[in-house]
């Protein structure tokens, strides 16, 4: 394995690691202090690997450039709760499609209480390796639910990570791409994006 390719793994576990402890982040700050069914596929497929992940319980649809694999990453919390984040991954050589959800105990009804916990989660976010640096921040909406996006880059392994959070009637909501710098608002990554459908 060239030492590229180690680092962009190293890189990929640190995302995953990260993405569990933003989750934990969130619902520790809330523990201090009906399914729906979901849209059909509103693609047209681009070429044939594409592939719909929907869940009932997660609060999103997502369209991914393969088949993507399910895996769960579980925390300890400081009162002894344990914090499961879900993930639905796809690895593609260096780049990686990924969505995750954690059902969030408390979570706040009100949007400036969630943009709050959002912020929190980003900020946890640029811990994801050393040198991390914040490209960009903004504020977004999909289906008329308020939620971030920001791009971070990681110097040391020469990628970026693109990621959207959302608080979605009490589920943490994360999607994210990381790929070598500059990729990360190429087509397929864009598609990806693009795909995002969230359920209240």
């Amino acid at each position: 394995m060239s030492f590229a390719a180690r680092l962009h793994r190293v890189a990929t576990a640190r995302f995953r690691r990260a993405t569990a402890a933003r989750a934990l982040v969130v619902a520790a700050a809330l523990a201090a202090g009906g399914c729906t069914s979901l849209p059909p596929n509103p693609f047209a497929p681009m070429h044939p690997q594409w592939s719909d992940y929907q869940s009932r319980q997660a609060r999103h649809y997502a369209n991914f450039p393969g088949k993507s694999k399910q895996s769960l990453r579980e925390t300890k919390m400081a009162g002894g709760q344990t914090a499961a984040t879900y993930l639905r991954e796809l690895q593609l050589g260096e780049r990686y499609y990924g969505t995750a959800w954690t059902q969030v105990p408390g979570a706040p009804s009100s949007p400036e209480a969630s943009m709050r916990l959002l912020e929190v989660a980003a900020a946890e976010a640029l811990k994801s390796g050393p040198g991390a640096k914040l490209v960009y921040k903004q504020v977004v909406k999909v289906d008329n639910i308020p939620g971030l996006e920001y791009v971070i880059d990681l110097p040391q392994t020469k990628t970026r990570l693109r990621q959207q959070i959302f608080m979605v009637t009490g589920v943490l909501v994360e999607q994210t791409y990381s790929g070598p710098a500059g990729t990360e608002s190429e087509r397929e990554p864009g598609r990806f994006f693009d795909s995002l459908k969230l359920l209240p």
